[in-house]
């Protein structure tokens, strides 16, 4: 992380290089109206090992800016499609995002600016042109819309003191757990992975605002695999993401959750195998915030109201019901800690220099609000509530940062099996499912595919009415959102925290979500896509 002498010498070249940006002037072409930069030092470290070998160490430093230079005026500008697309890693400012590390002579910082800042300029006059065309035979909806709204400067400058890392340590651990996990009788494959983060970012605009912030992000990944007789690798991951290493569970209970990593891996090797499904299913906390991340979090991105191109499915819905049980989402980005633990999506300003706000997006099952940027999404009184983000040189689109799905509700996880069970006598089905974990989503919600989001389930049983649990593997859970969130029966009392990486148009951000467990009447399940391998022609070799 920075120092304060560095952060005080960068933001002065911020600020100087910020204001000579809009000396810019090219005959015919608009002129500059705004500026900002966003400059990210970053320090990583990673080790990976498997079987018990080291097979990388690595650790580095790096420094990147996004540089925002906005021509025309507040009013109407060059971003269009609210900024969706902004995102080419061919365009030639991509060359210019790295930037020198040195802290001694920041000659080369000031050189990079430059040079980013002269094709950032050439790129937005550029795009105001286009946008200018094709108003002369296509209807710009956004045209109404303020491209930009206005915001007081803001000064918050905070310092903040690394994690000490023992590297030599970590790279131990990663060596010591692989092969303990090595010589369990089921694994034929597995490696521990370990990837610290400690990044400081200065942001600095014409409008006077300067913002210093600072992260960590800490991710420990142990993953097991069994290739069986039939060919199917089945997998099994714990993966650890935090905000510091006090948050990593001691090595008692870490040797705890890796067991019952193994558990759940020797109860898939000769597990049913389902080809589909369509019926009643229980999703435990973290698969029911994936849902709820997937097939509404994506679509109530007030960005995706700016593109023609995006299935807008929410638009026009505020005020209508839009999910049927009593359930409330908001996004509170200024939500730090939860029960104690770090909420890595946490976060004070966005990456466009708006201070993070709470907000309301679904209320008792009505939809209130979206989650916005400065690109207003309505002709009066936008006021963006500081959900900007992005990754790296991506512009910062809307996106979600601290989740939380509310209820009055406080079922337990045992109450709700039993609604499980009713619900299965009562629809006459075989069985039903309750899906313990998952491990990632999906969702498309651009307009010329199908608007459908997809979770991939890592550990689930089939319930028969009896209330006999099955263990079940190849199956992913399928749907789209309306009728989804229209099948929401019951919704638990008891959530969880769930810390991951989320991907969109403006790379991968860290995400929480806090969600209780939900029970859908319906929900459709659709088979893997499963490569089949040919089973290992030597035995394993004894370590």
């Amino acid at each position: 992380m920075l120092q304060k002498r560095q952060i005080d010498s960068i933001i002065d070249i911020l600020k100087r290089d910020s204001k000579r940006v809009l000396k810019m002037r090219v005959p015919s072409f608009p002129n500059p109206y705004y500026c900002s930069f966003l400059l990210r030092d970053v320090k990583w470290f990673n080790t990976w090992a498997s079987s018990g070998s080291t097979y990388r160490r690595r650790s580095d430093h790096t420094r990147n800016v996004y540089c925002d230079i906005r021509v025309g005026s507040y009013r109407y500008d060059q971003v269009t499609e609210g900024g969706l697309f902004d995102n080419d890693d061919e365009r030639d400012s991509y060359n210019h995002v790295t930037v020198p590390i040195d802290d001694i002579d920041y000659s080369g910082l000031r050189m990079a600016l430059w040079r980013l800042s002269e094709s950032k300029f050439r790129e937005a006059c550029a795009d105001y042109s286009d946008r200018r065309a094709a108003s002369l035979s296509t209807i710009d909806s956004n045209r109404r819309f303020q491209s930009f709204v206005k915001s007081p400067a803001i000064r918050s400058v905070r310092y903040a003191r690394p994690e000490t890392i023992d590297e030599d340590k970590w790279v131990r651990f990663c060596k010591r757990t692989s092969k303990y996990i090595s010589q369990l009788k089921q694994v034929s494959g597995n490696y521990v992975e370990f990837d610290v983060s400690q990044s400081s970012s200065v942001f600095v605009s014409t409008e006077g605002s300067i913002i210093v912030q600072h992260q960590r992000l800490f991710s420990l990944v142990i993953h097991m695999r069994k290739l069986t007789k039939e060919g199917a690798q089945v997998e099994q991951d714990l993966v650890l993401n935090c905000g510091s290493l006090k948050d990593l569970p001691n090595p008692k209970l870490l040797r705890k959750l890796i067991h019952q990593k193994y558990d759940q891996l020797v109860d898939l090797i000769n597990a049913r195998k389902l080809h589909s499904f369509s019926g009643p299913i229980l999703l435990y906390p973290k698969p029911a915030g994936l849902l709820f991340h997937e097939a509404i979090g994506h679509r109530l991105e007030g960005s995706r109201l700016l593109s023609q191109g995006e299935g807008q499915t929410f638009k026009g819905h505020i005020g209508k019901r839009v999910i049927s049980s009593d359930v409330s989402i908001r996004d509170n980005p200024n939500m730090k800690r939860w029960r104690g633990q770090r909420c890595i999506g946490a976060y004070d300003y966005d990456d466009e220099g708006t201070p993070a706000g709470d907000a309301l997006l679904i209320e008792d099952g009505v939809l209130r609000g979206f989650l916005t940027t400065r690109s207003a999404i309505a002709k009066k009184a936008h006021v963006s509530n500081g959900h900007a983000r992005n990754r790296k040189f991506q512009r910062p689109i809307s996106r979600m940062g601290v989740t939380i799905i509310e209820s009055s509700s406080r079922l337990t996880l045992d109450e709700m099996k039993e609604q499980l069970l009713e619900e299965i006598r009562a629809q006459n089905k075989p069985f039903g499912m309750i899906v313990y974990e998952s491990s990632g989503g999906e969702t498309e919600t651009a307009s010329y595919d199908f608007q459908a989001f997809a979770g991939q389930i890592s550990y689930a049983t089939i319930v028969y009415p009896n209330g006999k649990e099955e263990p079940v593997k190849g199956v992913d859970f399928v749907g789209t959102p309306l009728q989804a969130l229209g099948n929401v029966v019951a919704v638990g009392g008891t959530p969880e925290l769930d810390n991951s990486y989320c991907g969109a148009e403006s790379g991968f951000v860290p995400v929480t979500t806090i969600s209780p467990a939900i029970l859908l009447r319906n929900l459709e399940l659709q088979a893997k896509d499963e490569e089949l391998y040919t089973p290992n022609i030597l035995s394993r070799p004894r370590i």
